[in-house]
């Protein structure tokens, strides 16, 4: 009886045992459960809350990027971002009279709507423009010349006469028309503009047309450099005939278009850097001259009226064509071997072209009666839509007509005009501006933003919208820009001949 009593009880303490380690397996089970699902909330949560910190975050940075801003006493409103630049650097900057931060360059976010834009350097004249801000944009005063209060100016040599006056475009070489009668040329080196050197340059007479005779009437006229700042073209003109010469500003050699082609022609333009390739028409019809290869190509247009070179092989130019009394014109485009047609006109009014490149973008622009247009990517949206008009990015008018069709260097400023009425468009900005210039035609750009004026016997710098007018020393044109922008070279007449003359863009 003892033993029996002794296994049951061992027996009933053994289920005890299993059953207070199956309720502490389950408590720790429950335990772990508890704890994950703790884990599992407080994941979630953790991820909601960056969730919802990233979308917030982001609106931010979108809402800042676009230019709103918080102020507890306005409240929400947006702004404009203004980058100022100006030559010299260090200048002060106003807006609406207050004081910007650090000096330029510089830049600072201001209210939109117009806003008053100051800038001064001690020495130098203040500058002061209205402009108008856009909400969410960026706008560049990049091109700010600030004009010494007084133009220190100095003579450099003395000519018996000057009749014209070419800069290079690196602006290190300058090439004077000292005789329009006999090319009689003065070479001027200004690559170190504190050390002018002036050589005279005699046209050698074997680069003439045969059998020129003594009683015959010459005239010699510079037409452009090329874009390597070495090769000039020169036009000769004798009795009716015209002749067109290449001079080599480095070794002094000279070419004579006309007589190693054997063709006339006219309207020649430099492409590349090597003086070597030479777009020209003969006639109505475009081609393309190689000294390299000793050819002149078969017509790469024909019927062409006038066209504009960009680059070094796409042309815009207008062609024309006469049937049964009727005329047509043609825009077109020659892009490296292929011609494309962009816009036909009827009537035989005048056409002006120009075509330029800004930020990744092609510009064609149109002149026409009193109206000039400005289409972008014109190759890519004619291919894209064949049968589609193109549809114009700006639509200006110049009351009375349009005389001439020109773009800054760097192609972002068209402007247009009749007599000494300008109007000019800004393609970065979208603005147009219309103003007058004292003297009537094309007027001579000083660098990519500035014009040169003349005024009461004084060369007068002015912006490309017709402010700030600055007078900075008595001349006359042309004038030019040294390479690093320091100094203003020019002409002015005095007793007995010609005067070049520095003018110092920076004080001491």
């Amino acid at each position: 009886m003892t033993k029996c009593s002794t296994k049951k009880t061992n027996t009933i303490n053994t289920d005890q045992n299993i059953n207070s380690v199956s309720r502490s397996s389950m408590d720790q089970i429950n335990r772990v459960a508890s704890r994950r699902r703790r884990q599992t909330a407080a994941r979630f949560f953790t991820y909601g809350v960056m969730s919802i910190a990233t979308i917030v975050g982001v609106f931010i940075c979108i809402s800042w990027a676009m230019g709103y801003r918080f102020d507890l006493e306005k409240g929400l409103s947006q702004v404009a971002l203004l980058q100022f630049n100006s030559f010299p650097t260090g200048s002060s900057v106003y807006v609406n009279s207050q004081r910007v931060s650090g000096r330029t360059p510089s830049r600072s976010n201001v209210e939109t709507g117009q806003v008053t834009v100051t800038m001064s350097r001690q020495g130098y004249r203040e500058w002061k423009k209205i402009i108008n801000a856009q909400p969410s944009t960026v706008r560049w005063l990049d091109y700010v010349r600030l004009v010494p209060e007084n133009v220190q100016t100095d003579s450099i040599h003395t000519f018996s006469s000057v009749d014209d006056l070419l800069a290079s475009p690196d602006k290190k070489t300058a090439m004077a028309l000292l005789d329009s009668k006999t090319g009689s040329l003065g070479q001027i080196n200004v690559s170190d503009p504190t050390n002018v050197i002036v050589s005279v340059v005699n046209l050698s007479a074997d680069t003439y047309a045969d059998k020129l005779s003594d009683g015959e009437k010459h005239s010699y006229t510079l037409v452009e450099w090329d874009s390597g700042s070495r090769y000039v073209l020169i036009e000769h003109k004798y009795n009716d005939d015209t002749e067109y010469l290449e001079y080599d500003s480095r070794d002094g050699d000279i070419r004579n278009l006309t007589r190693d082609f054997g063709m006339d022609i006219s309207s020649p333009h430099f492409s590349g850097t090597n003086g070597n390739v030479i777009f020209v028409l003969t006639g109505s019809d475009l081609r393309k001259i190689d000294y390299d290869s000793n050819t002149i190509s078969a017509p790469l247009a024909n019927n062409v009226q006038s066209y504009v070179l960009y680059g070094n092989s796409r042309i815009a130019f207008v062609s024309r064509r006469d049937n049964n009394e009727s005329t047509k014109q043609f825009v077109s485009i020659y892009d490296d071997g292929s011609v494309e047609q962009i816009k036909e006109y009827d009537g035989d009014e005048i056409i002006r072209v120009d075509f330029s490149r800004v930020n990744d973008i092609d510009y064609l622009v149109v002149a026409r009666g009193e109206t000039i247009a400005i289409y972008p990517d014109p190759l890519q949206n004619i291919g894209n839509n064949p049968d589609s008009a193109l549809t114009e990015t700006a639509y200006l008018s110049s009351p009375g007509g349009i005389d001439w069709l020109d773009m800054s260097g760097n192609g972002r400023i068209v402007m247009a005009g009749l007599g000494n009425k300008i109007v000019s468009y800004d393609i970065e900005t979208a603005e147009n501006y219309s103003f007058e210039l004292k003297r009537s035609g094309k007027p001579a750009w000083l660098d990519d933003y500035h014009l040169l004026d003349i005024e009461n016997g004084s060369i007068v710098m002015v912006e490309f919208d017709g402010q700030n007018r600055e007078n900075i020393v008595s001349g006359n044109l042309p004038a030019f820009l040294s390479n690093d922008g320091r100094y203003l070279f020019s002409l002015d007449s005095i007793s007995g001949g010609v005067v070049l003359q520095r003018s110092s863009m920076i004080t001491s």
